[in-house]
């Protein structure tokens, strides 16, 4: 039986890869796309969606989520100009663009916005819905804070986001989680189970090298070609940016989210623990505060899946399998 997931996304380049592997594969019944403030804006993330959707041919309605995070810009001088990007130095690259690098949409979103649809998709099932969010968490902590019963709707959430050893945005802080901290920490305390794929994981086990993005392209399919598209953009960034650490391979975060779903033991160094989250707007930022190895008797109650690592050769593998699908 296909698994039931909502797909959370800010679109760029990663999240295409995840919205062609979720519409492809049998394995996953994707009911809807939602879009949030991330990447870029969130008219950007939603036309990107759009284009994605319509690119591939597929029948998956798209609904318009936040536009802001839910406190962390209130203050401006907490996170100026946000949305950020991943790089704002032209000679370094961007891996996402302001728009995807595929035909404009004729296809239009849904007039409700995203959070009501969450909400109402949700109180209408019978707790067999996945929420997989791969951007900022604003949608789903709004979603929680407006009808906290949606709670035992859910059946699990499995997100792209946080880290233990290091950061992305800062040296502490992974993107998503940094972009709305209060949002994660709603998320994160709503005692929901949630599985988080960190940037821990991502960067070690879900990296496409140069000879797989060439395979990817040789599918024969439009989602594969489009993804290889997308992945070498990656993969020449990422070689741009630190050509020590990312010489001909880059990591594809968000893909990891939904090949999760579909096959839980594709993460690995998995840790059923506690997670925080700092919101205060000083250094640390956006940390997820993981008591991995705090084993003394302040130790709270884990709340998380924390996956610090996943098979890279099972992630390619499922990757051009699900890709090749016509």
């Amino acid at each position: 039986m296909p698994r039931k997931i909502i797909l959370d996304v800010d679109t760029g380049t990663d999240d295409a890869v995840a919205i062609a592997a979720a519409i492809n594969s049998p394995d996953i019944d994707l009911i809807a796309l939602t879009t949030v403030n991330g990447n870029r804006n969130v008219e950007y993330t939603t036309y990107n969606t759009l284009q994605v959707v319509e690119y591939l041919g597929a029948d998956v309605p798209v609904y318009r989520g936040c536009a802001h995070p839910i406190a962390a810009t209130l203050d401006p001088r907490r996170k100026p100009g946000m949305p950020y990007y991943v790089s704002s130095r032209p000679k370094d690259g961007d891996v996402h663009g302001d728009h995807l690098d595929i035909p404009a949409p004729t296809i239009k979103e849904q007039d409700l916005n995203a959070v009501s649809f969450i909400v109402d998709c949700l109180m209408h099932s019978d707790g067999d819905i996945t929420l997989v969010p791969v951007g900022p968490l604003t949608n789903i902590a709004t979603a929680l804070r407006i009808e906290p019963r949606i709670k035992d709707k859910i059946q699990e959430i499995v997100l792209m986001g946080g880290g233990y050893k290091f950061g992305n945005r800062s040296p502490v802080a992974e993107m998503n989680i940094w972009a709305d901290p209060e949002a994660a920490k709603i998320v994160f305390s709503s005692g929901v189970k949630v599985t988080a794929c960190t940037l821990d994981s991502t960067h070690q086990g879900a990296n496409i090298t140069n000879e797989e993005c060439e395979q990817m392209a040789k599918l024969g399919t439009r989602a594969g070609e489009m993804c290889a598209k997308f992945i070498a953009k990656r993969i020449w960034a990422y070689h741009n940016w630190d050509p020590t650490q990312h010489n001909g391979q880059a990591p594809i975060h968000d893909p990891l989210a939904v090949l999760a779903v579909i096959d839980p033991t594709i993460l690995t160094e998995v840790h059923h623990t506690y997670v925080d989250v700092d919101f205060s707007g000083g250094n640390a930022d956006g940390q997820t505060i993981c008591e991995i190895n705090f084993t003394t008797q302040e130790a709270h109650e884990p709340n998380a899946y924390m996956a610090l690592n996943a098979d890279r050769d099972k992630f390619a593998k499922m990757l051009l399998e699900i890709l090749a699908i016509k």
